[in-house]
């Protein structure tokens, strides 16, 4: 099943990152303007690098999205640049086809003469990316001339950045890189680069539902949860092939707005305040314009109607049973389960009595499908125990990149730091 076509997914990356923080607005599509037409300059023939190096440009601040570093990235001249750098390596190591091209991320503001000890492949790759973020933010944010540029390049020629990648700038700005920033032909032009199959789609599409965890690393485990419950709530009830997975792929989209809610309300314990619960069930619609035009219409109708219930009390459309299809009221019942059962940072999981007692008193309200409830009743263990191991890998994989940053922290962070 073709959930999103390979040109689509780019979109969709570009939405959802976009809606973290107003300040780095397509900060990475610039980035990757820029490197392509150095690498072009270059000569590059290399599709693979070319590809890679795209994909890099767009995320490699990935592991900045987090207020404190995002005021420091907007300055020109960054104090401490590791703990961005080794986030986002770890980030896109665990969750992007990219594996070791990552590495590039975590040099990305390195000084030239520092790094001696890098594989060329990597130094060269990373001063790209670095000059390249470089030009971006002083179009930005510094707003000075393309001319003052230079004659800064050329005062660190050598030592911030490779004479390479300066010479390789130098060249591109003679041929109008710098104005095309300002053009957005030129920005979706960019974007073309990077066409995926469809295994590729599918983990870029996950990455940025795990991009989530930079701002509530348990939100991403109840997305991983919904999807699992949902497929085998739906095996259970013995719907068709083609319904399970438009119900798992779904459930992967479900939460995706939630990339764009603040992490004081998706953490906060205890009840919200209706401005807090407004602002948080603004996420349907936050989805909905990150999956407009991108996703298939049945799976992407799946996603945005979780919060419905069939007596019309739910949001944001106020749909009754007549209206909701059987996907549609069996993911609700997957999201309100995995949210019971699976723990969040603010709360314990409820035991099976409460779980199943919150959905049949949800049940005989009216607001949720009684069939569905009865079967998820009846195997409600088998359910849960695969949903938690589903769960396992992503846990596993968070514990890798938590252990593993104090150490390259303590590499590279300065001792007087």
């Amino acid at each position: 099943m073709e959930i999103i076509h390979s040109d689509k997914v780019i979109t969709v990356i570009r939405r959802g990152l976009n809606r973290i923080d107003s300040r780095l607005i397509d900060h990475g599509v610039k980035v990757m303007l820029v490197l392509q037409d150095m690498l072009k300059a270059d000569g590059c023939q290399d599709e693979t690098l070319l590809k890679n190096m795209s994909i890099l440009a767009l995320l490699h601040d990935v592991g900045a999205y987090r207020t404190e570093d995002i005021n420091n990235l907007i300055k020109f001249e960054i104090g401490n640049v590791w703990e961005h750098s080794i986030y986002g390596y770890l980030f896109l190591r665990e969750f992007t086809p990219l594996g070791e091209w990552a590495k590039i991320v975590l040099y990305h503001h390195a000084d030239f003469c520092a790094m001696t000890d890098q594989p060329e492949q990597i130094r060269r790759c990373a001063q790209l990316l670095h000059t390249a973020d470089r030009v971006v933010v002083w179009h930005d944010e510094v707003k000075r001339t393309v001319t003052e540029l230079e004659k800064h390049f050329s005062l660190v020629k050598g030592k911030k950045f490779s004479p390479e990648s300066i010479d390789l700038w130098n060249k591109c700005q003679k041929e109008g890189t710098f104005s095309k920033l300002d053009d957005p032909k030129y920005l979706d032009e960019a974007l073309k680069c990077c066409l995926f199959d469809k295994e590729e789609s599918i983990a870029y599409l996950m990455m940025v539902i795990y991009t989530i965890d930079f701002r509530s690393r348990d939100t991403v485990t109840h997305t991983i949860g919904v999807m699992e419950i949902g497929r085998q709530l739906a095996r259970q009830m013995g719907l068709s092939e083609k319904i399970c997975q438009q119900i798992y792929y779904g459930a992967m989209l479900h939460d995706l707005g939630k990339i764009g809610t603040p992490v004081s309300i998706l953490e906060r314990p205890g009840r919200l305040t209706p401005e807090e619960m407004a602002v948080m069930r603004h996420h349907v619609v936050l989805t909905g314009q990150i999956l407009e035009g991108c996703v298939d219409e049945e799976i992407a109708r799946i996603a945005l109607r979780h919060h419905e219930k069939l007596d019309g009390s739910g949001y944001p459309l106020g749909l009754s049973a007549e209206e909701l299809t059987v996907p549609e009221r069996l993911l609700a019942v997957a999201d309100i389960t995995s949210a019971l059962c699976m723990s969040r940072s603010y709360k314990d999981s409820y035991p099976k009595e409460r779980c199943l007692g919150v959905l049949l008193d949800m049940c005989h309200s009216g607001k949720l499908d009684k069939n569905i409830v009865s079967v998820m009743e009846t195997y409600f263990d088998e359910i849960i125990e695969k949903a938690n191991e589903a769960c396992k890998p992503l846990r596993d994989a968070y514990e890798r990149i938590h252990t593993e940053y104090p150490s390259i922290l303590k590499v590279h962070m300065p001792k007087d730091s």
